[in-house]
């Protein structure tokens, strides 16, 4: 897929400025390698690209990394104690100035290349966000079994589509709604499908992860497996009584 076309012979950008909204814990390794390659994936597609890290109180050296790092396209809001992925992308939404946001992990198993592609499904006002949806085997046999049956019931109560994750471009209108919600659970996929907006999917092979393993044990994820699908209904509930 095209990421620009062309005006006069010089390329057309699909936004002059893009947001890549990024939660941290214990990424210190990926973090510069992140900035770099996705600057170079939008590069030609994008005008302008800020980064909004959200470093989550990592026990590791992350936030050390990211004071050298900041400056300039990059922005770092510092949590005074762990909240959390996902309400640190509520917090980070706030922060954001482009006219489109893209969230990912900073751990590169969300791959840069596959930015241009969401965005593009963005850029002709036909889609309100889009998905990487995650093909591929990326993680140990249980966790994708638990993986693909949680996504499973969660697409059965929202119109996400399948293999929808947390890689996802949306727009600043969809961004300032979410920012907005004052829920005491945040999740962000589940409240983009409740949400009654446009959704596009673009299948993306997911990498495996660097170097690390997931901050989530077995426990971790069932409990925010279950607490996310809570939200989920408590934003079916609400859109109903509209």
């Amino acid at each position: 897929m095209g990421c620009a076309a062309v005006s006069n012979g010089r390329p057309k950008h699909l936004f002059d400025q893009v947001s890549i909204l990024v939660p941290v814990f214990n990424n210190a390794e990926t973090l510069q390698p992140l900035v770099k390659q996705v600057t170079q994936a939008v590069q030609g597609s994008v005008h302008n690209v800020e980064f909004i890290f959200v470093e989550d109180a990592s026990r590791d050296t992350s936030a050390e990394v990211l004071r050298e790092m900041t400056g300039g396209q990059i922005r770092v809001i510092y949590n005074p104690k762990n909240i959390g992925q996902q309400a640190s992308i509520h917090t980070g939404l706030a922060a954001c100035t482009g006219q489109a946001v893209v969230v990912m992990d900073a751990d590169l198993q969300d791959p840069p290349r596959a930015i241009p592609s969401l965005l593009h499904a963005l850029h002709n006002g036909e889609y309100d966000a889009s998905f990487a949806t995650r093909v591929g085997t990326y993680q140990s046999d249980w966790r994708m079994l638990t993986s693909r049956l949680f996504r499973f019931l969660v697409r059965r109560l929202t119109n996400l589509p399948q293999g929808a994750g947390g890689f996802v471009a949306f727009t600043a209108d969809v961004a300032r709604v979410l920012a907005d919600k004052n829920n005491s659970r945040f999740y962000l996929a589940g409240m983009i499908g409740c949400g009654g907006y446009r959704i596009h999917a673009v299948p993306v092979e997911r990498n495996l992860r660097i170097n690390g393993q997931s901050a989530y044990t077995g426990p971790m994820r069932l409990s925010l497996g279950l607490m996310n699908l809570m939200v989920v209904l408590k934003e079916r509930f609400s859109h109903a009584q509209k």
